[in-house]
C-alpha cells in the first residue's frame, strides 16, 4: 500500500533475470533463441492487485477496443476466430466478396516507447496514484542475462513492456488499443497485436485485384502504431467470395 501511496517501487523489484530458450534451428543465431524472464514474486502479487482493477475501469468505462480479443476476460483466440468467420458469413451471405489481412508486428512487445505508453495510459483516464505508480514502473527498470551457469552485467531497459510481468499484457493492449484509428473503411480484429484487418468490395475480378494490390501496398502504412511504424514480421492476405456447385447426378 505505501509503495501506491508514494509511488515508489524498490530497484530490486524492477530486475529481471533474462534465459534464451533455444526455439529449434542453429544454435548459433541469436534469432532463434526466446529471452524468457523473470521477476520478483511479491512484486507480482501487487501487481495483480493493480492489474484488476485497471481492467475493471477499462471494462466498466468501455475503454478497450471492441476488436481486441487478447488478455479480455471471456475472450480468447476462439472468440477471435468466431467473429471473424461471422465477419465472412455474413459479407458472403449479401453476395459481396470480402479481402482480409493477416499482419504481425515484428517484436511488438519489445519496441512499446513508454512516454508514447504513459500517454495513452492517461488517454484511458488511469491517473493519480496508479499513473504515478505505472510510471515508477515502467522508470528505471533493468535486466541481467543468465545462461550457461554465468551472468551479465545489469542493463537498461530502454523500451517495451516489461517481459515477465503480469502488467505487461493489459499494458500492451492499452498501447495497441487505437491501432484501427485510421483503418479507413474496414474492420480490424485483434490478438494482442495479431491482426486482421477486412474489406468489402463490390468490383468486377480484375478491378478488385487491383484495388487489392493497392490496399496490400498501403496497409503496413496504415495501422498507426506509435513506436512500431512500418515494421511488419509477417503479412498475408485471403479473398473470400461465393462459389457456385452444380451436383450432376
Amino acid at each position: 500500500r505505501k509503495s501506491l501511496d508514494e509511488g515508489k517501487i524498490p530497484d530490486l523489484f524492477k530486475l529481471a533475470y533474462v534465459t534464451p530458450i533455444h526455439k529449434g534451428g542453429s544454435k548459433l543465431k541469436p534469432e532463434q533463441y526466446r529471452p524468457v524472464s523473470l521477476t520478483s514474486h511479491v512484486m507480482k502479487i501487487f501487481e495483480r492487485v493493480v492489474k484488476r482493477n485497471i481492467m475493471k475501469h477499462l471494462i466498466e468505462q468501455n475503454l478497450l477496443n471492441p476488436g481486441q480479443h487478447g488478455f479480455v476476460p471471456g475472450r480468447s483466440t476462439k472468440t477471435q476466430l468466431l467473429q471473424h468467420y461471422c465477419d465472412i458469413f455474413e459479407t458472403l451471405s449479401e453476395g459481396t466478396r470480402i479481402d482480409t489481412i493477416f499482419l504481425d508486428f515484428a517484436k511488438a512487445f519489445d519496441k512499446v516507447d513508454h512516454d508514447i505508453l504513459l500517454q495513452k495510459v492517461a488517454k484511458h483516464r488511469i491517473k493519480g496514484k496508479i499513473g504515478l505508480w505505472l510510471q515508477e514502473f515502467l522508470n528505471n527498470r533493468k535486466y541481467r542475462v543468465v545462461a550457461n551457469g554465468e551472468m551479465s552485467d545489469v542493463q537498461d531497459v530502454l523500451s517495451g513492456v516489461p517481459q515477465g510481468t503480469v502488467l505487461a499484457a493489459v499494458l500492451f493492449i492499452i498501447m495497441i488499443s487505437d491501432v484501427d484509428e485510421n483503418v479507413k473503411s474496414s474492420i480490424v480484429r485483434l490478438f494482442a497485436d495479431d491482426t486482421r484487418i477486412r474489406n468489402i468490395t463490390e468490383t468486377t475480378t480484375e478491378t478488385f485485384k487491383r484495388h487489392l494490390d493497392k490496399w496490400l501496398s498501403s496497409i503496413p502504412d496504415t495501422p498507426k502504431i506509435d513506436g512500431y511504424g512500418a515494421n511488419v514480421a509477417a503479412e498475408t492476405n485471403s479473398i473470400f467470395h461465393q462459389t457456385r456447385y452444380c451436383i450432376v447426378r
